[in-house]
């Protein structure tokens, strides 16, 4: 029988990666880059998704993103490790974030046409609420002591190891297939649905497939050539498809 501990690990693994996916899918690559569009169902169900494991506000994220893809490591980047050093971006970097998504010339510049709809007035641009919801789902299904364990170790996992790693350690150290800052990194790649597959991302950033090599694995992918197959996802061009075409 399993232990109440290994079902609270077990959950905030799968917190943490309904998290990911939903972040890279939808709020990433649909959303700021559109290099794919979703079914509106589908959408909404990777939005309510994302808010439940995040509480992320849409428009801050694309805004400090996009803001982020204008000044790669100088200034104006709001997370370059190499400006802010690598530590204080890896293990603070929710900290750059919030910081910037506080200003609302950054969002009017960078998220302008990212417009509230029914939904984000009355759900989704609350996060605290969110998390409060989230976080007491856990504790009916865990108990109390293991569901506050569970969003705990989400919390620490998605904010201050995973999605770090990304502005962090990939652009710090790792392999580069194109010229720019970023860099490539398969492990965290893994960890993060194809997100650490960074180098690849900055040099084409409408790509919804962000692996070009082989040994390569973006594993958000296949998803979205499932939801495309199923006619609920249509695909921009992917890196190679982009470089086969004539320029």
């Amino acid at each position: 029988m399993i232990s109440s501990l290994a079902l609270a690990l077990i959950a905030a693994v799968v917190v943490v990666q309904i998290a990911i996916f939903s972040s890279t899918i939808y709020l990433h690559r649909c959303v700021t880059h559109r290099a794919i569009k979703l079914h509106p169902v589908v959408a909404l169900i990777f939005r309510m998704m994302l808010w439940l494991t995040t509480g992320i506000v849409v428009k801050q994220w694309v805004a400090v993103h996009r803001k982020h893809h204008a000044f790669p490591d100088e200034e104006g980047d709001p997370h370059s490790p190499h400006l802010a050093g690598f530590w204080s971006v890896q293990l603070g970097n929710v900290f750059h974030y919030s910081r910037e998504a506080r200003k609302p010339e950054v969002i009017e510049k960078y998220a302008k046409d990212i417009k509230d709809d029914a939904w984000d007035r009355y759900l989704f641009n609350h996060g605290k609420a969110a998390n409060l919801l989230g976080l007491t789902l856990l504790c009916l299904g865990l108990g109390v002591g293991w569901g506050l364990l569970a969003g705990a170790l989400h919390a620490i996992g998605y904010v201050f190891i995973l999605s770090p790693s990304v502005n962090g350690l990939c652009h710090f150290f790792g392999r580069k297939n194109f010229d720019n800052t970023a860099t490539n990194l398969q492990s965290v790649a893994f960890l993060t649905a194809g997100e650490g597959l960074h180098n690849n991302h900055h040099a084409f950033q409408r790509s919804p497939k962000f692996s070009y090599r082989p040994g390569e694995f973006d594993l958000a992918w296949p998803v979205i050539w499932v939801l495309t197959k199923l006619g609920l996802a249509e695909p921009y061009k992917t890196i190679k498809e982009a470089l086969a075409q004539p320029q």
